[in-house]
């Protein structure tokens, strides 16, 4: 039965040392429900020699590996010290639920996908190290990459089998969808959290950065209205904002090249102001004339005019940051309209 093989999983120990050093891993590799040195075990084993050995002092090496399809860790117990140094994952790393009790590096470890380290227990923080991983792969494309992973689920596949109609499989699709993207954040903040107890707050951006691009993904997944769902709503588009605009302000090219999409919008506002003046148009008296008196004397010609460069404002900086190329033709004028202002 069902019951029977997760207690079977549930009593793989692996009391001594081990070392996987060098190994490349070509398929895809399961190391579920595995305590590695367990306590319970080697303090109880009074026949064994070596049952005084300090758990903490085993060594699990899975060092300059690497993973060239998915690796499962999930629901492991690392009672001694683990050392993933140098180690490549290609794809799918899952080591959620597991708990890591002992040294835990992942020191210049390369991550080409999006880890899953969500629920993860780390006892000794101060021994954790993920410092120098390099993450420069994980992108916000990566991030659906990972979401995507819900379709290998056994728990998605049961409630799909389980399913009646479409509009349930769909609904159940959407919940599994949302459920990963939360996983993602809470992967990245617990890395997040790893290395700011480490002090090493330049490492952490990066992977805040990751845990805002899933939480962006998983409110898009939700679906937020404006009128049911304000703050959602508001928080998406910022998150939108921030993404686009400074990489959620870890990019210092990206935050100049917007400040240079905003000279650009400026300047082109300027020259409509400009063009209109050299042909002596007074827009403001073109408004007043199509508004009723009433609205004259309240100066809603004024404020017509306002709005109508807000509007332009809005629709030219939105236009500029959202397409690839229109982002581009704005920062060289911004570049032209800046040398033009200094000279």
């Amino acid at each position: 039965s069902e019951c029977d093989k997760e207690s079977n999983r549930n009593n793989i120990h692996i009391k001594d040392e081990i070392s996987f050093k060098n190994c490349v891993f070509c398929s895809e590799v399961h190391f579920k429900y595995i305590t590695f040195a367990p306590l319970d075990s080697i303090s109880h084993d009074k026949c064994n020699t070596e049952s005084n050995k300090n758990p903490q002092s085993l060594r699990i090496d899975f060092q300059h590996c690497e993973f060239r399809e998915r690796v499962y860790f999930t629901n492991c117990e690392f009672n001694g010290n683990v050392f993933f140094n140098h180690a490549i994952f290609h794809k799918y790393a899952d080591f959620h639920e597991s708990i890591f009790n002992g040294i835990v590096s992942f020191y210049n470890a390369t991550f080409n996908s999006a880890p899953n380290f969500s629920t993860c227990v780390f006892s000794k923080l101060q021994g954790t190290d993920f410092i120098n991983a390099k993450i420069e792969n994980l992108t916000f494309a990566t991030i659906k990459d990972f979401i995507n992973e819900y379709e290998n689920d056994n728990t998605y596949k049961r409630d799909k089998s389980n399913a009646t109609d479409s509009k349930e499989i769909e609904q159940i699709t959407k919940t599994h969808k949302i459920r990963y993207a939360s996983n993602a954040r809470d992967s990245f903040r617990t890395i997040k959290n790893v290395l700011i107890a480490n002090n090493n707050l330049l490492d952490a951006s990066a992977w805040h950065k990751l845990e805002l691009y899933a939480k962006e993904q998983e409110i898009k997944l939700q679906k937020p209205c404006l009128l049911t769902s304000a703050k959602k709503w508001c928080d998406l588009w910022q998150l939108k904002l921030y993404r686009k605009t400074s990489e959620h302000h870890t990019d210092l090219l990206k935050i100049w090249h917007t400040l240079m999409v905003l000279n650009a919008v400026f300047g082109i506002l300027f020259g409509f102001i400009l063009l209109f003046s050299h042909c002596q148009v007074d827009l403001l008296k073109c408004i007043n004339r199509c508004l009723p008196c009433d609205y004259v004397c309240c100066n809603a010609g004024k404020i017509c005019a306002n709005m109508l460069l807000a509007f332009m404002f809005i629709v030219l900086f939105f236009s500029a940051v959202k397409g690839k190329i229109s982002r581009w033709i704005f920062i060289v004028v911004g570049y032209i309209a800046s040398f033009v202002i200094l000279i």
